[in-house]
């Protein structure tokens, strides 16, 4: 039996009713703090307990660098279980990043409760890209190292590369958008060897619409309105029809290897 990519996108729309969003940091509060010392950033994710009650958490912190140069993507993780009391706030772990590095890093701390649901988050970014010139030479880049093959290898540390998401888009509410969907792909661990792309195109009426694909299949779309919750909306769903999309390539991989 065929089935199409619209039925695909029709069923996630239909069977993911329930939004993914929900609110961080209410109760445990996850924070960053970065201070300077010499030619070292100093990284210290914290959690702070904001309710009555002890609390028994998992938290990780992570250091993903991008080389803009080549494409190249690492990933450091540190974790750990640990308890919490009411009022307390506590150092979970340090890390530190080189302060003329070139890399884009992005450090991202997540605490879990017991039924490890994420319940905190925070999020730094080190050396974003700082201009429209730039953004545009790495994304050519990118695309250029990445078109014609997927990422999906080990390297000697035991890093496991598992794609890139690239985009290109031009005006502010589709930046924002591109912001909120790439921190919710990180947050879900989505995990594929294909390159997640997302295009901005302009149409008529000064409108523009926003395309997501994956690797070269177009997966949503939608037309770009610069309202943030709008926009949170969108993100939800396109993460959403993204992994069903996933999840049905990886069942029906064999199917596909013997077409």
């Amino acid at each position: 039996m065929k089935i199409s990519l619209k039925h695909i996108i029709i069923f996630a729309l239909l069977v993911g009713t329930k939004s993914l969003s929900q609110t961080f940091n209410e109760k445990i509060e996850a924070k960053i703090e970065i201070s300077e010392i010499e030619d070292m950033i100093k990284i210290t994710g914290t959690a702070y307990n904001k309710t009555q009650i002890s609390q028994s958490l998992r938290y990780e912190l992570s250091v993903i660098k991008n080389n803009p140069e080549n494409a190249n993507r690492s990933k450091n993780k540190q974790g750990g279980r640990f308890i919490l009391e009411s009022g307390q706030k506590r150092v979970l772990s340090s890390t530190t990043i080189n302060k003329n590095s070139k890399d884009r890093i992005i450090i991202l701390l997540l605490i879990y409760n017991l039924d490890d649901k994420l319940i905190g988050k925070d999020r730094y970014v080190y050396n974003d890209i700082p201009n429209k010139e730039n953004e545009l030479e790495v994304k050519n880049k990118l695309i250029e190292e990445t078109s014609s093959k997927d990422i999906s290898e080990n390297n000697d540390d035991g890093i496991t590369l598992t794609g890139i998401v690239i985009e290109n888009v031009k005006t502010k509410p589709a930046r924002d958008f591109y912001k909120l969907f790439y921190s919710d792909y990180i947050l879900n661990n989505l995990k594929t060897s294909k390159v997640i792309r997302v295009d901005e195109e302009l149409r008529m009426g000064n409108s523009t619409i926003i395309k997501l694909f994956v690797g070269d299949r177009l997966i949503y779309q939608f037309i770009v309105n610069p309202n943030s919750e709008y926009l949170k909306t969108k993100s939800n769903e396109s993460i959403k029809i993204i992994g069903k999309y996933l999840a049905y390539l990886e069942k029906n991989k064999e199917v596909f290897q013997h077409y």
